[in-house]
């Protein structure tokens, strides 16, 4: 093959037929050592071997995934136990939802950024402590969808395909007016300068971009608020930390999170429980679903007891224990079987 061929020959793959920037049987970098060799000299001849049978290009035959899951709220704003701060900041947010018309136009917030900004928020705080059901109660109260996102859907192998994906999710959540949630912010937004992998760092810089010129509101969650870039300070707008409720939210949350009509005993006490066992919400509801089993166990007919609700929440906070439990451990290494260790 000539060297004036060279181009025509790099978009062909002997499998799929074609390659647009890669596929999955050349990878680029097979194919820029290739024009390499080419451009030093080395000849190319067609195999005599028979062509296997051309697979469908992978570009054109993959399903498309979902990049974020569309869902309607359930929750309002009344359905939270949340501390009082935590509930100011949200209300903080509404506030300028509500009234975005009268601070930009009327009271002149306009002149100031030139365009009618959105909102970002960041929602930081244990597992379980209400992120995704605060995010909820927001989109419900706006009367809007909410759309939920997980960075790792959007991570794409071929470079500039994040790129693409990010600007799609921004563009459908633009055409649906909703609500974005960012699930695990701190997988993407981790302190480190970014990353030292340009191509990463052009992703990121994509969904700042995307944030700070989306209109409607934006929510990132993260559990782990301090290792997240500086680079987001100027970015969020309100930043609401979600704590672990103290003994008063604790046992609000059993009363909501009990159904009326569950067979409650008369010795169950919510003011013990909520004293005795530390939890989150989302715990806590755990902990009612095994009190019922534990009663089921015994019959259609008994009562959920105290106990059950004891039982319950000591397997709940083993829990944590168990999986952070090395079961392979050094006396286990070494038990011998037959002999041998």
């Amino acid at each position: 093959m000539g060297h004036e061929d060279k181009d025509q020959w790099i978009v062909k793959c002997p499998k799929c037929g074609k390659i647009e920037g890669s596929c999955r049987h050349i990878s680029q970098e097979d194919v820029r050592r290739l024009v390499r060799l080419l451009n030093t000299g080395v000849e190319v001849y067609p195999s005599e071997e028979e062509p296997d049978e051309l697979e469908p290009h992978v570009h054109e035959t993959a399903p498309a995934k979902p990049l974020s899951q569309s869902i309607e709220p359930r929750y309002k704003l009344q359905d939270l136990v949340l501390a009082p701060a935590t509930r100011e900041g949200i209300e903080d947010a509404l506030a300028e939802l509500r009234h975005k018309k009268l601070m930009y136009e009327r009271w002149g917030m306009k002149r100031v950024v030139k365009k009618t900004k959105g909102l970002t928020m960041l929602f930081a705080g244990p597992p379980g402590t209400g992120k995704t059901m605060a995010a909820e109660a927001i989109a419900h109260t706006l009367g809007r969808p909410l759309h939920m996102v997980n960075y790792a859907q959007l991570e794409n192998m071929w470079v500039g395909e994040t790129e693409k994906n990010i600007e799609r999710v921004f563009a459908h959540a633009l055409e649906q007016r909703a609500v974005l949630f960012f699930d695990e912010a701190d997988a993407v937004f981790f302190r480190r300068g970014f990353t030292t992998m340009p191509w990463m760092n052009r992703d990121v810089n994509v969904l700042l971009s995307q944030m700070e010129n989306y209109p409607g509101v934006v929510i990132l969650a993260t559990n782990l608020a301090r290792v997240l870039d500086k680079a987001l300070d100027r970015r969020i707008d309100i930043a609401v930390e979600f704590p672990m409720p103290d003994a008063a939210m604790r046992k609000d949350l059993f009363r909501r999170l009990v159904p009326k009509p569950a067979p409650l005993a008369k010795d169950v006490d919510y003011d013990l429980l909520a004293q005795k066992y530390s939890l989150s919400g989302g715990s806590i509801l755990n902990v009612v679903r095994q009190a019922m089993r534990t009663s089921l166990r015994r019959g259609k007919r008994h009562r959920i007891t105290m106990a059950d609700f004891v039982h319950a929440a000591d397997l709940e906070l083993k829990k944590s224990s168990l999986m952070t439990t090395d079961h392979l451990q050094e006396d286990a290494r070494k038990q011998k079987i037959r002999g041998y260790a």
